[in-house]
Formats: C-alpha cells, structure tokens, sequence
C-alpha cells in the first residue's frame, strides 16, 4: 500500500507571512501614491476633504485586499482539506476490505487502533466490541517473556499463536509495514493465518520416517534408531534384528495386481506392527520385507519366540491372497554386537540370514551364520555376473525333447536356458533363474530365450530337421509386462513361424492366482493359435475344473508325483487322476522326470501321452540333438505293476 499524501500544514503556516508582507507592500504603496496625489492638489476645501477620506479609503481597500487575499487560501485549504478526506477513506475502505486481518497499531507499543472486516471475522468479535486493547493481547503466551517482543510491530515477519474470542488458538505469521495519516504514524499489522501449512509441514516432517502404505517405520528412521540404540546400548547390552519377508508374496502382485498386494501389506503389517512396545521397534524394510528389533531381550529365546509369534500372526492374513500362496514368511535373526557392532553390518547378518531362510524352502526361522555372507556375496556375483552374460550373449539354449507313448516319435521341445560362467563352470539354472527373479533380469533374459528359441526353429525349418514346437517357460514377472503379449507377437511374426509352433509355460501356481487382466492376455495368447500348458502341475494341490476358464492345451505333471508311479498306490492314484481329469477335459499331458522304463509303460498304460525325462534324452545343445532317435517300449502286463 502507498503512504498517504501528508497534510499541506507547512504552506498554511506559511501563508500568514505572505499576507503581512502582501499588507505591508500595499501600505507602503499606498502611502506613496497618496501622498503624490496630495501633492498635486491644489490648497483648499477639496484638499482638506481628501485628506480627511484618505484613511477611510485605505482601509477600503485593505479589506478588499485582505479578503480576496483570505478567500483564495480558504478555498485551497478547503480543497487540500477534501483530497486528504477522499485519500483517507480510500485507505479505509481499502484496509477494511481487505481479506486477510489487519490491524492499525501504535508504532511504539502495538495498541490497536482499528480493525478491518477480516480481522473480526477470524478472531470472532462483534462490531461494536473491542477486540484487544494491543497485539500482545492476542498471543496465546501473552505471559511469556516472547510477547512484549511480540506486540512491538516493527518487527516485519513473525510466527506467533493468537488466541481466538473463542479460546481457540491458531497460528499466525505477522507482516508490518509503516504508514503515515492526518493524525500521524501508524503501522498496518496483517495476520495470515498459517496453521494449515505448519500443519502440513509437520505431517510432512512425520511422514519422513512413517511408511504411507503401512504406517510402520521407513528403513531410513528404522536405521536411525537402531544407530541410536547401538550408541546409548550399555556395556554387556545386546540387540536382535528380525528381517521378515512375505513368502510368495510377488505372485499376488504378479497375478493378481498391486492393489491386491498392497492389501495384503497393510493387514500384515497391521499383524507385526502389534508387537511393537518401548523394547520392540517395527519397520517395513521395503517391497515385503519387515524388520523388528528387539532392542533389550529378556533371553536369548526371546527373539525366537518373537518370530513364532510373528509367523503365527501372518499365518492368519488373507485378505490379498484368496488362495493362501502369501500366508508364510521367512525370518533371519541377527545379534548385537555377536554379528556386527554397526548398524549397516547388524542389519546386513539379518538380511543375510533371511535370504537363507528363502534358499532353505521358505516358511523357517534362521539364525545368521558367517557362512551365510558368502552366499549374500554370491547372490551379487550373480546379478553382475548375469548382467554381463546378457550383455555378452553369454547365455545358451539347450532343449529337451518330450517323446509320444504310442509313437516313439518326438512331438515337442522344452527350450532350457543355460548359462557357463567366465571361469568355464556351468551355473545351474535352479541358482540363476531365482536370482533373475529377484532382481528384475528375469524380463531381458525371458525376452533373449524367446528370440533365441524361436530363431533356432527356424532353422530347424529350413534345414528340413524339425517341424514341430517349442516350449517356452514365462515367468509371472514377464505375464504383468503390459507390452508382453505384443511382444509375442511381433517375435513371431519377426521369425515368420506359425504360431501353432509356440508353445508357453506357466506354472500352476500362477495359474491359480490369474486376474481378469492376465487371464485376459492368455485368451489372446491362445487366440493367435499359441499353446498355453501349465507346467509342474500338482504342486499347487488345485483340481482341474478350475482351468475351465483357462485356454489351457497341454499339462505337464510334475516329477515329484511321477517318481514312484511305478511303485507306491498313492502316487498312481494321484496320476491316474490326472490323467482322467485331462482326458475329460481334452487337455492332452506329458510327464516330466520320467527316468525308468517301468515309469514309462504305466503312464502308457494309463492314458498319458507323452514323457520327458533322462530316460529318453537329456537337454542337448542345437548341434548335438538327435531328432532320428524313436523309443519304443517292450509290451508289458499292467498285472506287473502294484495294484
């Protein structure tokens, strides 16, 4: 706002000394002019009457003089006095109208002069009441030794808390800037009110270590306090961290979606953040891991009943997981300062420790051992390791066959990737292909196997030595690319392969767990003439009829069932049923693992249609596979076999 224009006083103390000099002036001349007609009047009576009306004259004259003199400095007092009146409402009506509070305050000592609008509406007071006598009567500590600083307006930014009429108090920032009126110098005090941002600011400061999805601990403010509790422990003092992981818990983010798996976070979180007391903190790690420590154990049991007690607690969880997949986790314990007197080592024996619980079949509480550092630097050499062989075209494909029972004959191929590592040593594809799920190479390495196996088809093609598909194993991680199906396609359509030739894998427990997005891109997988088989089907325990919804052509049963079929009655039963459950649903079956010839005659004998397994070939390179090799299988009686 401008400072108002300042009230002409100085011009009309001024205009008196005018008017003495403008008198005297015109007494001076006047004195001259009649003392000259004096002199040019002849003696006698007309001389005599001019000196006698000569005075009275003058003073004619003077007042003329005097009261034009009188009525122009009226007149621009006058308009000088209505400029100021129209400048001063203007400024009124200007503050009042304002929408933020503002008060006219004494410049010394903050007594409020006026209030605009604004300032009676926030603060709650009638009209005609008195709001406060100064701005020190507003603070909220008027007490306090701040508040006498406080209601001295010059300063121009502060942070105060003011009181409403209603008691309620809010906080105010106070910007003053000086004015000068008619009357003198004042101050306009605006108040705006900032408690809704401090407000925000705070909850932001709050969210820093609080986790949104779950509202556990962040990893950042987990570290820190167990930084601070490894500072302040006292000697003789020991700590236990427990890392905790959701077992299978990608596969409802993988089949299912993220919203079902960030339900699924939450009521688990809700479950271990119960534990959390003045001697257990709880945070959430990150993805699906959790960590608890225990900062004063009362025994060294105490952490592993924690973890029963915990794994017991997610075992009851299910809102995201209709199946029961996600309802284990596996947890690795570590102590302080036994396995790492700083907080990065502590937690790097915990998480070691879990990933040992992982390797070891999941579901299982472990305690960290040296020995477990050198398989956490293993899983690195693997990332790295595997990162340079996709980068180097270090991987390679092998393919085993998958033979007809009644033929002999090969009527497809499983595509087996292999990896040999810079030193010559091969790496099993049981230790890398987990690594490249966990670390998200899964994507690139599936992408390189399907371009490589379908190009090798190709070739095969033209060579006049293989007509017939391929099987090609998709993880879940690649089913929820958006671009996969697409990718597919243009794969095929690159290599120029009837479709009919493809053939894609998934297990059945992500069969299990398809949501309407996923069963959607497997129809139209299916539509464009692709074979969908579910691979190392009954591990999943799942009965058939629920792939009824499924475009489901071939069924691979697990080895697990098929290594004693020839022997023991409960796994014949569990085949035999298979094999009816597929038969009545036109879903043609290959056996895997199948390595006796006794195997082989059962599963003949029973309906099976085709096998895969040592007996008949392992997975061979592209050079070295025998297409010309038939089996066939010497005729014997089903009475051979246990009843």
């Amino acid at each position: 706002m401008q400072q108002a224009t300042p009230a002409p006083w100085g011009d009309l103390r001024r205009q008196s000394g005018r008017l003495a000099w403008r008198y005297a002036l015109l007494g001076i001349a006047w004195l001259a002019v009649s003392d000259t007609v004096a002199a040019w009047l002849p003696a006698g009576s007309g001389r005599e009457l001019y000196f006698a009306t000569k005075g009275l004259v003058f003073v004619a004259i003077s007042a003329l003089f005097i009261h034009g003199l009188q009525h122009r400095a009226i007149n621009r007092f006058i308009e000088s006095r209505s400029e100021i009146e129209r400048l001063e409402q203007g400024y009124a009506e200007l503050i009042d109208n304002l929408p933020i509070p503002c008060f006219v305050v004494e410049p010394c000592h903050g007594v409020i002069l006026e209030a605009n609008r604004a300032a009676r509406d926030v603060y709650g007071v009638a009209p005609t009441s008195r709001l406060a006598r100064c701005l020190a009567d507003l603070d909220a500590q008027a007490r306090s030794p701040l508040a006498v600083e406080r209601s001295n307006p010059r300063c121009s930014d502060q942070l105060v808390k003011h009181r409403r009429a209603d008691g309620s108090e809010f906080d105010v920032r106070l910007l003053a800037t000086h004015l000068g009126r008619a009357d003198g110098e004042v101050d306009l005090v605006m108040c705006l009110d900032v408690t809704a941002q401090l407000r925000e600011q705070e909850l932001q400061r709050l969210q820093a270590g609080i986790d949104p999805l779950t509202g556990l601990l962040t990893r950042g403010a987990l570290r820190e306090r167990v930084a601070r509790s490894i500072r302040e422990a006292p000697d003789q003092h020991q700590m236990a961290v427990l890392f905790i992981n959701i077992d299978h818990f990608k596969l409802i983010n993988d089949t299912q979606g993220h919203p079902s798996g960030d339900l699924h976070l939450r009521e688990v979180a809700t479950r271990i953040g119960a534990f959390a007391d003045q001697d257990v903190m709880v945070g959430r790690f990150g993805g699906d891991e959790f960590v608890a420590v225990m900062t004063r154990p009362v025994t060294p049991m105490a952490p592993i009943e924690l973890a029963r007690n915990i794994r017991s607690a997610v075992a009851g969880t299910g809102s995201g997981d209709d199946f029961a997949v996600a309802r284990t986790c596996s947890i690795g314990i570590a102590w302080w300062p036994e396995h790492g007197t700083d907080v990065d080592t502590l937690l790097s024996a915990g998480d070691a420790a879990l990933c040992h619980a992982k390797q070891a079949g999941r579901d299982r509480v472990v305690q960290f051992d040296p020995s477990m550092r050198r398989e956490a630097w293993r899983y690195v050499e693997l990332v790295q390791g595997l990162r340079q062989a996709l980068a180097l075209t270090r991987l390679h494909l092998r393919y085993q066959p998958q033979f007809c029972l009644s033929t002999g004959r090969i009527v497809g191929l499983e595509a087996l990737c292999a990896w040999r590592g810079s030193g010559g040593a091969e790496i099993k594809a049981s230790e890398f292909i987990p690594v490249a799920e966990r670390s998200g190479q899964i994507v690139e390495l599936g992408q390189w196997v399907l371009r490589e196996a379908l190009g090798q088809v190709c070739r095969w093609l033209a060579e006049g030595t293989y007509d017939g598909p391929v099987a090609i194993n998709v993880s879940p991680v690649q089913l929820r690319q958006p671009s996969f199906v697409d990718f597919v396609q243009s794969t095929i359509i690159s290599t120029g392969l009837r479709t009919q030739l493809v053939e894609l894998e998934i297990t059945e427990t992500v069969a299990l767990h398809l949501d309407e997005e996923l069963r959607t891109s497997l129809i139209r997988l299916a539509g464009m003439g692709i074979a969908i088989a579910i691979d190392d089907f009954g591990r999943g325990y799942s009965s058939l009829s629920h792939f009824k919804r499924l475009p489901i052509t071939r069924l691979k049963i697990d080895a697990s069932f098929v290594r004693n079929v020839d022997r023991l009655c409960d796994s014949q039963a569990i085949v035999n049923s298979m094999l009816q459950m597929a038969r009545a649903l036109g879903i043609s079956t290959v056996a895997e693992g199948v390595e006796r010839k006794e195997k082989a005659l059962w599963l003949r004998a029973h309906g099976c249609d085709a096998v895969q397994g040592y007996l008949y070939a392992r997975p061979a390179s592209a050079a070295t596979l025998d297409f010309a090799r038939r089996h066939a299988l010497e005729d014997e009686s089903e009475a051979d076999f246990p009843a």
